[in-house]
């Protein structure tokens, strides 16, 4: 009997999760760190924020780079490094995707001691999740164990320009970088991890509005002092057209044709943010005394900007309100230019439709 494609590869799935079952063996349970210096370590900021340091000795770390990373030391997952993200909740531990699927992936073995800096899949390629969920891990490590004593950071990717040239800006060595999309699966004699750095209610569409004062501490005062400014634009519009979403209505302004020609008209530069390195973005919006754009991750910049800086970020009206209140905190000059949402796309709730901007209201707000 001959066997099409789809049957092919059912078969070459079913049999492979046999033999990883085989070699790996099951997973049996849950079980925790002790608190001490050799295993679990906390650390805090401003005596508010607690965190802790999880140092798995002789274990493995699997991940399907996006909903579940498990932390596995005898077949056991150890609670706290490991996470598993449903419909934005970090739920318990037994329900990681381990128990039911493996680790069908074959075991990379590295010797020395592995930092995890995974955070799930928007880490893999988002601006705002890279720099305040990614990055972050390094601070917090650093209180009690020097970053130097790392053989090797495991990152969600290392492709990206901002992420390579972020790494290199905070002087974590080339080939000290290690991918999640080619390292699912990794053995050694330890693997570190932090909580995550925003994370602290367990919901993160809450948390993701209120970012801890000592990460913006670190980019403001730490990353910015790497920085030689020279001069950019002082009025800038944030040009989406680079994004590379490819979803349908997911945001995008409607009449940015008619936007664009009245900005350059005031003598507004208009930016695609993908063309700058992340130097050229810190120092464009530390620049700035003007922005204007769309809700998107771009914003996340906002960090650079001097006090009072007028920030006028268009968005439709369900979209939550993380720059706003990153932007208080940073004593910016914010305006929210809430727009109506057209051609509604259902299947992306936190994000719907496309808008188009009144002029007149735009033209007040810059007034």
């Amino acid at each position: 009997m001959k066997l099409n494609k789809q049957s092919f590869q059912i078969f070459f799935k079913y049999i492979s999760y046999g033999l990883f079952k085989i070699f790996h063996g099951n997973i049996k349970g849950v079980v925790k760190l002790k608190k001490n210096q050799e295993e679990l370590l906390e650390v805090s900021f401003n005596n508010k924020q607690k965190y802790s340091i999880y140092r798995c000795k002789y274990s493995r770390i699997y991940t399907d780079t996006i909903h579940d990373t498990a932390f596995i030391k005898n077949n056991f997952i150890i609670e706290g490094p490991s996470f598993q993200f449903r419909n934005n909740v970090i739920v318990d531990c037994n329900k990681n995707i381990v128990f039911n699927k493996g680790t069908p992936r074959i075991k990379k073995k590295l010797k020395g001691k592995i930092f995890s800096l995974l955070t799930g899949g928007g880490g893999n390629s988002n601006y705002f999740h890279w720099l305040f969920d990614v990055l972050p891990r390094l601070i917090i490590l650093r209180k009690k164990i020097n970053l130097d004593s790392i053989d090797y950071f495991l990152l969600p990717d290392t492709v990206l320009p901002f992420q390579k040239e972020s790494l290199d800006l905070l002087d974590i060595p080339f080939d000290k970088r290690i991918s999640s999309q080619k390292f699912r699966h990794v053995e050694s004699d330890e693997i570190i991890s932090v909580d995550h750095p925003c994370i602290i209610l367990n919901d993160p569409l809450k948390d993701n509005n209120d970012i801890p004062n000592w990460i913006i501490d670190f980019y403001k005062n730490e990353v910015k002092s790497k920085i030689s400014f020279k001069n950019t634009p002082k009025k800038i519009f944030i040009d989406r057209g680079d994004s590379k979403s490819n979803i349908k209505h997911l945001r995008k302004i409607i009449n940015e044709k008619e936007v664009r020609m009245y900005l350059k008209s005031n003598g507004f530069d208009i930016i695609k943010l993908s063309s700058l390195s992340f130097k050229n973005q810190i120092e464009l919006f530390h620049n700035s005394k003007i922005i204007v754009g769309l809700h998107g991750a771009g914003f996340t910049n906002i960090l650079f900007c001097q006090p009072e800086t007028k920030v006028i970020e268009i968005k439709p009206s369900h979209v939550g309100n993380m720059y706003e209140k990153l932007g208080n905190k940073l004593n910016l000059d914010y305006v929210n230019l809430v727009s109506h949402s057209e051609n509604i796309n259902l299947k992306f709730p936190n994000q719907l439709g496309d808008i188009k901007v009144n002029l007149e209201e735009l033209k007040k707000v810059l007034i």
